[in-house]
């Protein structure tokens, strides 16, 4: 089933528990390193901003995957949400692939946010569109809903989107990369998701 609003695009439970599976166990074999919010921050920058204590933003586990089989599963459904939703976003790079575990018992979060790439170079291509993949079964964690600002009409007050009902597992969920989201804490057991960046020219 495809849900759609001027946000985002899903297609709820499009992956079987079989393949989320094995995607959670090649993730769980990768060195996992704690994440962070710099980007491409220089690291000069990095040093400046220190200080800053990221984890009040951005506090979560993730390894980097990239199986083409993975893809192969998902393509489809990615290029149906840019065509359906008629963002038609124009994108011909695929970065790796984002596996996260947000741990409950430390209460793992992401904070607002969006996923567009800062301090890039003129010319460079830039990141278009942001997919994230629902692999672990909601009666496996707590808490860690997915949350978007809204900005369509009316504009007099930005409304947050819950998703609560896009928790399932296997669900797809695709959005330009300038919307703002995040996720809310895990409060119980373990949330895996994985998170797939396309990018393209520069909007002009």
């Amino acid at each position: 089933m495809s849900l759609f609003n001027d946000t985002y695009y899903a297609y709820n439970k499009a992956l079987p528990k079989k393949i989320c599976e094995e995607i959670i166990k090649d993730g769980e074999t990768k060195e996992f390193k704690s994440s962070n919010i710099f980007g491409d921050l220089s690291k000069k920058r990095k040093r400046k901003v220190k200080s800053i204590s990221s984890l009040k933003i951005r506090n979560s586990k993730n390894s980097w995957l990239h199986p083409f089989w993975i893809y192969k599963e998902i393509k489809p459904f990615i290029e149906y949400s840019n065509k359906l939703s008629k963002w038609n976003l124009d994108y011909n790079i695929i970065e790796e692939f984002q596996f996260t575990k947000y741990e409950g018992n430390k209460k793992q979060h992401y904070s607002w946010h969006s996923d567009e790439d800062t301090e890039k170079e003129i010319g460079q291509p830039v990141r278009k569109l942001s997919t994230i993949i629902m692999l672990s079964d909601p009666k496996d964690f707590e808490g860690g809903d997915l949350e978007f600002y809204n900005y369509s009409p009316p504009k007099k007050k930005n409304k947050i989107l819950k998703t609560h009902h896009l928790k399932q597992q296997g669900t797809i969920i695709t959005f330009p990369s300038f919307v703002i989201h995040r996720v809310l804490p895990v409060t119980k057991g373990l949330r895996y998701s994985l998170v797939v960046w396309h990018k393209g020219p520069r909007f002009k």
